[in-house]
Parts: structure tokens; sequence; C-alpha cells
């Protein structure tokens, strides 16, 4: 049966839902953002599968609005995960995600993510110093002594946030179908070498009968708790001016589970783009 503890990594996926790679191709010096703007936010639904039923278990709320960090201009990147309120009686979940990035080259200055799962609660935080090539980690959990780290960073490395919107921007035309993509992500205090998989261009069409031409990828996933590790999950991105994320799928070790776009706003783009307006809402059901 569906195991409400679970919701953690329902809407952990979520956040991963764009968060397909530091690649290859970026440099220090930045890239052109084309895809986001300051006050875009996007909305998505999560669904536990147990059998033929799918559930709806938790929801992801992503806003990018202007900021200043140690006085440079900055995009603030905020994700707030939540179970619905029909299960909160019984396992109640508020997690926030939030990260300051260059507006120039989208790399993160600051990493920050709070976690209250239950009777869980703990906050990470991660400063990002390219000077001297290192992530400075400071980790605090209910009931544990607080914990400080330096990492090395020496390749550019990104938290699953701020990796999301830097590949939002990348032009995906010079890859081939199949091709491996390297990234380094930052995951709980770990550098990971992992990498993407383009699988080309692909159709997804929801029950409201909407359909989205979208770019197809697998990322690898760290074997442990939840995953088999591989390439058990698949993302699909709108292939316009946007990027907006439409889908996700993955295995976990018991059953499977779903993110899909629920809502939108504030969008950069309408020419040439799937979403003709600025801001509306998907209908899932």
């Amino acid at each position: 049966m569906f195991n409400i503890s679970d919701l953690r990594y329902i809407l952990f996926i979520l956040v991963l839902i764009c968060s397909i790679g530091q690649l290859k191709s970026q440099e220090k010096s930045g890239i052109e953002n084309f895809a986001f703007q300051s006050g875009e936010k996007l909305t998505f639904r999560g669904y536990y599968n147990w059998g033929f039923l799918w559930v709806a278990a938790g929801e992801v709320k992503l806003e990018v609005k202007n900021e200043l960090y140690s006085d440079k201009p900055a995009y603030k990147i905020e994700a707030l995960g939540r179970s619905l309120k029909a299960f909160d009686w019984f396992f109640k979940l508020r997690d926030t995600i939030s990260c300051y990035v260059d507006t120039t080259s989208l790399k993160p200055f600051y990493f920050d993510r709070k976690t209250h799962e239950g009777d869980y609660i703990a906050r990470h935080e991660y400063w990002f110093d390219y000077d001297k090539d290192q992530i400075y980690s400071k980790i605090r959990k209910r009931q544990k002594p607080e914990k400080k780290d330096t990492l090395e960073n020496k390749t550019i490395s990104s938290d699953i946030v701020s990796v999301a919107y830097y590949t939002r921007n990348l032009d995906f035309s010079k890859y081939k179908k199949k091709e491996k993509i390297p990234l380094r992500m930052l995951i709980d205090n770990e550098v990971h070498n992992l990498y993407i998989r383009y699988k080309g261009i692909e159709n997804v069409k929801l029950k409201s009968g909407e359909v989205y031409e979208c770019l197809k990828f697998s990322p690898m996933l760290v074997k442990g708790h939840l995953f088999q590790g591989g390439e058990d999950m698949t993302i699909w991105v709108s292939n316009d001016r946007n990027r907006v994320p439409i889908m996700v799928e993955a295995k976990v070790l018991i059953g499977s589970v779903k993110g899909l776009l629920n809502s939108y706003e504030g969008l950069r783009s309408t020419r040439n783009s799937h979403f003709k307006k600025r801001s509306g809402k998907v209908e899932l059901d």
C-alpha cells in the first residue's frame, strides 16, 4: 500500500524535475539567460503509483525573484514543497529550498535547504567561493551537533535548484540522441559526478488533451534507499524558449512516482512558444 512517508522523495524528485545537468559546455564566463525571468512561478503536482492507482500526494512551487546577494545582482530561486492537506494529519511535510545565483553566469552563490518532515527537522547551507574553488557547508539536524565542512570545487558544481535553471538555457541541438552529457551536482554535502542521456524530442499529451513538444532526458541517479541507481527517471521539458518542465516519471524501490506541471505564471516568452499566455493552469485530472 501507499507509504505516505515517501512524500519527501516525491517532492525531492519534483524539485529535480528539470535538474538535468551541469553540462560540459559550461564555462565560468556564463551564458545568456533566455528561458526565465524574475516573476516566474511554476507549480507541480506529485503522484505516487501503487499497482493501477495514482494518488495525488504533494505539491512543489518554484519562484524566481530579483534580489541582491552581498551587493551583487542575483536571482533568488525558491522551491516550496508540501504534502497535500488530506495527508497533513498523518504526515505533515513542509520543505523550503532556496538559492541565490549570479544573474549573468547563473552560478550559485548560496544554497539553503530547510527540511520539516514529520518529526524530522534539518537545515543544509552551502556557500560557493569561486576564488578559492571551495564550497563551505553547515548542516544542522534536530538533536545533533552542528557540522561544518569544506569541499573542493575545482570543476564548477551546482545545487539541485540552480542547475535546473542553468540547464534551461543550453543549446540542446548540439547533442545527439542517446548522447551522455556529464554533470556535477552537490547533494547532501557530497559532489557527485553524474550524467544525463539525451533522448531526443517527444510529444507529451496530458489528460486535458493538451500536447507539448518536449526535450526528453534520463539522468543517472545515485543509488540509495529510494533508487536502484541507473537511468530510472525520465524528464520532459517544453521545446520552446521557456523550457518549462512538463512531466517527470521515476521508478522507486516500491512503485513509481510522477510529477506534472499544474500551473505557470510570469513566463518570459510567448513568441513561438507552446504557452500562448504568460500565465495559465494545466488541467491534470
